[in-house]
């Protein structure tokens, strides 16, 4: 069996459908990959990027300016830099391994739910990117404020960064939960993929949950407390949700949406979690 492969760039979810797929036919197969191209145009935009930002910094002549000869290792900064940022990179590398586990109760459901389930994710990405944005927003300002002694102004710019968050993000759940069924299309039009994929709309307004965990999370970060959220965050998203899946799955409800819904249920923990420690 010979198989084309056309990827204009995907993600551990596109590797394992393809995976589940060719090995499932039980024939030798040849694969044949497209789609270079998009990748080089991928490492061709983040040169770009890469370049204007360098230039831009070169030419600014504020605080921020870069100056080459200047460059140096500051040992004390640095111990800073990793007490913040290893916490963070550890949650985020667990959470996306887990998510491996997560696809495999999908896969169950075979290859239309897969390919659904895919699509869904393309749009998951794009409704997560708000929100981390101004969380990572959050991160800056209260670091900045409680770095000169403003707490009352640190606590401000968390709640507006929390409403921005989670006005942003109903935005862009209306047309999800309205077009669900063409925007799974638009990744694969095979109407069982899309009865899949809309079946997967009904998780989009637990995103708001997402908000509170993010933002909170940030602001902790930026207040030199990079220990807790990641804990939480993997006590939630891989922990309790591996909990779920196996309880829901063998003993409650071994459907797609049950299954699917381990995702908000992880939320929810997090956001009540992350939120009692930050009032606290």
């Amino acid at each position: 069996v010979v198989v084309n492969i056309r990827s204009t760039g995907g993600d551990v979810n596109d590797a394992l459908l393809i995976h589940d797929a060719l090995t499932a036919l039980g024939a030798h197969i040849t694969t044949r990959c497209y789609g270079y191209t998009a990748s080089a145009a991928t490492i061709i935009a983040q040169a770009i990027s890469a370049a204007l930002v360098l230039r831009t910094l070169l030419r600014e002549q504020s605080s921020i300016r870069l100056i080459p000869r200047e460059l140096h290792m500051h040992w004390p900064m640095l111990g800073k830099i990793i007490r913040v940022g290893i916490p963070a990179a550890l949650q985020l590398a667990v959470t996306a391994f887990s998510n491996i586990f997560v696809q495999s109760y999908i896969n169950y459901f075979g290859a239309d739910c897969m390919s659904g389930w895919t699509a869904y994710n393309k749009i998951d990405q794009l409704m997560f990117l708000p929100m981390q944005s101004v969380a990572l927003a959050a991160t800056t300002f209260v670091g900045q404020n409680l770095g000169i002694g403003n707490v009352e102004r640190a606590k401000k710019g968390v709640r507006s960064a929390l409403l921005i968050s989670m006005v942003t993000t109903a935005i862009l759940m209306a047309p999800v939960l309205l077009f669900a069924p063409d925007l799974t299309a638009f990744f694969n039009a095979k109407p069982e993929v899309i009865r899949y994929g809309t079946l997967l709309r009904w998780l989009s307004p637990f995103y708001i949950l997402c908000c509170v965990n993010q933002v909170y999370a940030g602001a902790l970060r930026g207040a030199g407390n990079s220990q807790v959220p990641m804990i939480l965050m993997l006590s939630s998203f891989v922990v309790f949700r591996q909990c779920y899946l196996y309880v829901m799955s063998h003993f409650i409800c071994n459907e797609v949406l049950p299954i699917a819904l381990s995702y908000p249920a992880g939320w929810i923990v997090c956001s009540v979690a992350t939120l009692l420690y930050y009032r606290r």
